[in-house]
C-alpha cells in the first residue's frame, strides 16, 4: 500500500480532481444553510396533525431520514420510518405525512412513492434541488423546500438531515432544535483540525490506513446504528470497495456466531465499532462482550466515539470524521472518490429498460 498519497496537501488534491474533500469539509455549511431554508419554508398548520410519517428517498437522501428519526425518536408522538422502493406501505392515507426526499428532483422510486401519496390524499412535503419532483410538487400545491448545491448527492447530508429535522420542528412535530444544531456546530468546528488534510497528527488517516486492504464491518447501536449504515455506504461510494454494516443488540444474537469462520476472515476483515456517550448502559456491557469474541477469533477491530451533548453533536462528528476517513481510503485504494461509474451504468441500463 502507497500511504505517500495521503501524506501530502499536494497529492490529496491531485487525487482529488472534482473536489470531494472540500465537499465533506462544508458540512457545516450545509446545516445551517438547510436550518435557515426549513424556517423559512410554508407548511399549512394541519400539515402537523398526522398519525404517522414516512420518509421517501434513496441513499444520501434515505440515509438523512433515517439519522432524523432516530434523532427524535425519544420525543416523536407519531410513528416515522423511511421507504426505500417503489410506491408506499398500505398504512398511508390521509392522515399520513409524506416527506419525498431526492437531491436531484428525478429518482425514479420517490417519483413514484410521490404519485401514490397524492393519489391517497397524503400531505406531501417535498425535498429537492428540483428535477421533475419540483415540477409535481408545484403542479400539485404540494409545500417544496428547494435548495441549491452542487454536488454527489452522498456529500450533502447536511441537507438531507437538518431540512428534514427543520420541517418537523416547523410542524410542530417536535421541539425547536436550533439550540442542539448551534451546539453541534460548536462541536465540529472544534473536530475539524484533527483530521484537516494538512494535519501532522491526523487521526482520521491514521484509522483509514487500518482500514485500507480490508473489507470493514460497521457496528453501532442506537442512533450510531443508523451512522454505521452511513459509514458502510461512504466506504462504498468513495472508496469503491466492499463494505457491511449490523447493528447492536441483533448483532450480538447472530452475527457474533460467525467471528471464528472462514479462516481468511483474519487477513480479510476489520471491524469498526462507532460508540456514543448516549449508548444504553446495557449497550456499553454488549460491546466490551463483543470486542472480548473478536480478539478471541483474532479479527482486527477499532473503536471510534467523538462526545457531544446532544446526539446530533455526536451525528454530525461522526459524519465529518468518517467521511474524511472514506476519502482517505479511497485514495489509499487509488480511486477517485467522486464518480460513481456502477451507478451510472444502472441508470443508463434503466432508461433504456
Amino acid at each position: 500500500m502507497d500511504t505517500t498519497v495521503i501524506e501530502s496537501v499536494e497529492r490529496i488534491r491531485a487525487a482529488d480532481p472534482e473536489g470531494m474533500l472540500a465537499r465533506i469539509k462544508e458540512l457545516p455549511k450545509q446545516v445551517r444553510d438547510a436550518w435557515a431554508i426549513a424556517q423559512r419554508a410554508q407548511v399549512p398548520p394541519a400539515y402537523g396533525d398526522v398519525r404517522s410519517i414516512v420518509v421517501s428517498g434513496m441513499g444520501g437522501s434515505a440515509i438523512g431520514g433515517d439519522l432524523a428519526a432516530a434523532l427524535v425518536a425519544g420525543e416523536l408522538k407519531v410513528p416515522m420510518s423511511v421507504h426505500r422502493d417503489y410506491g408506499l406501505p398500505a398504512y398511508v392515507g390521509r392522515d399520513s405525512l409524506v416527506i419525498a426526499s431526492s437531491y436531484s428532483g428525478n429518482t425514479e422510486e420517490t417519483l413514484s412513492a410521490f404519485e401514490d401519496a397524492r393519489k391517497r390524499g397524503a400531505k406531501i412535503v417535498a425535498i429537492t434541488t428540483g428535477g421533475r419532483l419540483a415540477e409535481l410538487a408545484t403542479a400539485g400545491g404540494f409545500p417544496l423546500v428547494s435548495f441549491s448545491y452542487a454536488a454527489r448527492p452522498r456529500a450533502t447530508l447536511g441537507y438531507s438531515l437538518t431540512l428534514v429535522l427543520g420541517v418537523l420542528s416547523k410542524m410542530g412535530l417536535v421541539r425547536d432544535l436550533a439550540a442542539d444544531v448551534e451546539g453541534a456546530l460548536a462541536d465540529v468546528a472544534k473536530l475539524q483540525e484533527r483530521v484537516h488534510e494538512g494535519a501532522r497528527s491526523n487521526d482520521a488517516k491514521k484509522l483509514a490506513t487500518s482500514l485500507a486492504g480490508r473489507i470493514p464491518f460497521v457496528y453501532g447501536a442506537g442512533v450510531m446504528g443508523v451512522m454505521a449504515r452511513r459509514v458502510k455506504g461512504q466506504l462504498n461510494e468513495n472508496a469503491k470497495e466492499w463494505a457491511a454494516y449490523d447493528v447492536l443488540p441483533e448483532l450480538d444474537h447472530n452475527a457474533v456466531v460467525g467471528f471464528p469462520l472462514p479462516p481468511v476472515a483474519k487477513q480479510a476483515l476489520a471491524v469498526l465499532i462507532l460508540r456514543s456517550s448516549h449508548d444504553l448502559g446495557r449497550h456499553r456491557v454488549r460491546w466490551e462482550a463483543t470486542k472480548e469474541l473478536l480478539d478471541q477469533a483474532g479479527i482486527e477491530h477499532h473503536s471510534l466515539e467523538l462526545r457531544g451533548a446532544t446526539a446530533l453533536s455526536e451525528v454530525l462528528q461522526m459524519t465529518y470524521y468518517t467521511d474524511h476517513v472514506s476519502f482517505y481510503v479511497a485514495l489509499l485504494n487509488g480511486a477517485d472518490p467522486s464518480p460513481n461509474p456502477s451507478i451510472d451504468f444502472l441508470k443508463d441500463r434503466l432508461a433504456k429498460a
